[in-house]
């Protein structure tokens, strides 16, 4: 009996444990497997439109996604809901109009219906609203009775905002409609304009905004508009090159007391052109100086010695020491732009206006002045070399009377040495250099003493040492570039060319980018000996020159 009881409870038992194995299986029956989420989330922001990116892989195609039973792509905000028929490494969502927080839910769906653990992110985007907050710095204005030149210095970018062009548009006193488009140079003229009376320019930005640091994905387009009140034509201006302007005869510097001013002349060393804005009927612009300017002059007095050199007329051999800043040429590109100069005539390569100028050469607008193949370097360049230091003498003698017979000689220089260290100087004025960009060569005939007088002691005065820089030690203050100081290593002159007329010819194109403007040749390249000759040691120099080959 207690064996039958026995089983009877196992056999209970055994069917109550079955029956509720069965009832925990179905608890799982139906089981959903989610499909795989994306792996990142990171944002950026555009206008009215926000990037997301989804995968740590980059920006990938879709066929290349492969994230297990997923197959679409789920975008949920507000009260919109986004289905994507791919997997996508990233998001354009655009109609964001809106300047407020959206937040973004992002999802992978499977066959079924089901989705991925969500990726949540929150963005706003730049929006109208904020664009019409925008506020570019104020320009400079320029202005003379019937033109305005309008620029920003300090350029239109800032921590708020990438600055990428413009657009202008204005009704000029005859009531036409002018305009013009700039680009990373924001600099326009605006010109035709009523005296005294307000004109409104309508302006258009191409910015990118910048928000927290960072720009916004999208180029914008910011309106504004410019207003500038138009001087009368009695109003003065304060000229930047007062002294250029009274040589041309201005006596009043007012619009009025310019009006009948059509021809202006600048010499090549002037420092602005910004006053020819202020001449409303200016036709020609003459950048030669032609007749009405001589050459600065500059003295020197040193070691009991007083010289002067330059004055004079303007040689093709020089230039312009350094050139025309940017923003001092710029009135000339805006006249040149509006087509109101009708000729300029320059010489190439005088004053640093070339690139600006060669846009209008084939038109006949700019007139390069054609310069000789050759220039000889006149006399008004020659200095007594003392000035630097006493073992720099020599006696010398222009023109020369007593010079042995040649072809074709000019100004020629008897030259004796008396001191080891004898140099033959030429500067110019401190507002010139030489023109090297044109005259690559310096070019110059020799007549030394006869090969007996230059034995022993005195052999080295078979050489020279040509030294160029831009001053001599003791007058650094001629320079405003420092001193860039190089020199043509000593040569000697072949005892079967000496005691007759040599051709010498000295390359200078190491000194295209310098502002050289001394030329020393030291006659025996200082071999500091106790100076002394039995007899004079007489050099004849002539037909110095500059050549373009």
């Amino acid at each position: 009996m207690r064996n039958i009881i026995l089983s009877l409870l196992i056999l209970v038992a055994f069917m109550w444990s079955c029956e509720d194995m069965y009832e925990k299986q179905e608890m799982y029956e139906g089981e959903v497997v989610y499909p795989a989420k994306y792996d990142t989330v990171i944002g950026y922001i555009g206008f009215e439109r926000v990037e997301i990116d989804l995968m740590s892989a980059g920006r990938i195609p879709s066929s290349q996604i492969k994230l297990g039973k997923a197959e679409k792509t789920k975008i949920t905000y507000d009260d919109q809901e986004i289905i994507i028929d791919s997997l996508v490494s990233w998001v354009n969502i655009t109609g964001l109009t809106q300047s407020k927080l959206y937040r973004f839910n992002i999802t992978t769906v499977d066959a079924y219906g089901n989705e991925s653990v969500p990726q949540e992110i929150a963005l706003i985007p730049y929006t109208n609203t904020d664009l019409a907050r925008v506020a570019v710095s104020p320009p400079r204005v320029m202005a003379s009775p019937s033109a305005a030149v309008v620029d920003w210095p300090n350029g239109i970018s800032s921590v708020l905002m990438n600055y990428y062009g413009l657009k202008f548009s204005y009704s000029d006193k005859n009531g036409e409609t002018q305009s013009g488009e700039r680009g990373e140079d924001s600099r326009f003229f605006v010109g035709n304009l009523e005296a005294g009376e307000p004109v409104n320019i309508d302006m258009e930005y191409k910015i990118v905004p910048i928000v927290n640091r960072t720009p916004i994905l999208d180029t914008v387009i910011f309106n504004d508009v410019l207003s500038i009140n138009m001087p009368t034509s009695s109003s003065e201006f304060s000229p930047a090159e007062r002294d250029i302007l009274q040589a041309n005869g201005v006596t009043v510097f007012t619009a009025d007391g310019v009006s009948d001013i059509e021809e202006l002349v600048y010499p090549v060393h002037a420092n602005s052109l910004q006053d020819i804005f202020y001449f409303p009927n200016l036709k020609v612009l003459d950048l030669t100086g032609s007749d009405l300017f001589k050459l600065p002059e500059l003295a020197y007095d040193r070691n009991t010695i007083q010289d002067v050199v330059g004055g004079g007329d303007y040689s093709p051999c020089i230039r312009k020491a350094g050139n025309i800043s940017s923003g001092d040429q710029q009135a000339l590109k805006d006249l040149l732009e509006a087509g109101i100069l009708d000729k300029v005539y320059y010489y190439p390569h005088s004053m640093g206006l070339d690139d600006l100028l060669a846009p209008y050469v084939e038109s006949g607008v700019v007139e390069m002045v054609e310069t000789p193949q050759s220039v000889l370097l006149d006399n008004q360049f020659h200095l007594d070399g003392i000035v630097q230091d006493w073992n720099w003498w020599l006696d010398y003698e222009y023109p020369a009377t007593d010079a042995p017979a040649g072809d074709g000689l000019e100004n020629i220089y008897k030259i004796i040495p008396r001191r080891t260290s004898a140099s033959f100087v030429f500067a110019l004025p401190k507002e010139y250099q030489f023109n090297v960009e044109e005259y690559k060569y310096l070019k110059f005939s020799v007549y030394t003493p006869k090969e007996s007088d230059l034995v022993g002691t005195y052999e080295p005065f078979k050489r020279l040492w040509p030294r160029i820089m831009n001053s001599m030690w003791s007058f650094g203050g001629n320079s405003n570039y420092g001193q860039e100081y190089w020199e043509i290593p000593r040569f000697y002159i072949p005892d079967n060319e000496l005691n007759q007329w040599t051709e010498i010819t000295l390359d200078l194109s190491e000194a295209m980018n310098r502002h050289n403007r001394v030329i020393v040749l030291n006659i025996g390249g200082e071999p500091w000996v106790d100076f002394n000759p039995p007899v004079d040691l007489v050099y004849y120099f002539a037909n110095i020159r500059f050549e373009k080959e």
